[in-house]
């Protein structure tokens, strides 16, 4: 990971150059594919039952901030037609 990364935590630098590019190369579909993919990250624990590690936990609060960005970007609702419509 570049070291920029780290130090800023989550979150796209240039968020409005970031949701074009998703935008001009993903289809709503894709996108909430994506989400459905992403969103048990947020429910996450270790199978040995140990706390998280510093760097499990970065990549889980990362997980977690791709979903809900993608999800501000196509809206609730239109995640959840999506979904319906997808069987996810």
């Amino acid at each position: 990971m570049h070291a920029n990364n780290e130090e800023r935590g989550c979150g796209a630098v240039d968020q409005e150059s970031f949701e074009k590019v998703i935008r001009d190369n993903l289809s709503p579909e894709s996108v909430a594919t994506i989400i459905a993919f992403l969103q048990p990250a947020a429910f996450y624990k270790p199978a040995n039952g140990q706390p998280l590690n510093e760097q499990q936990h970065n990549g889980l609060a990362g997980a977690e901030w791709l979903a809900d960005t993608l999800t501000e970007m196509l809206g609730v609702d239109e995640v959840g037609r999506l979904f319906e419509e997808l069987g996810l």
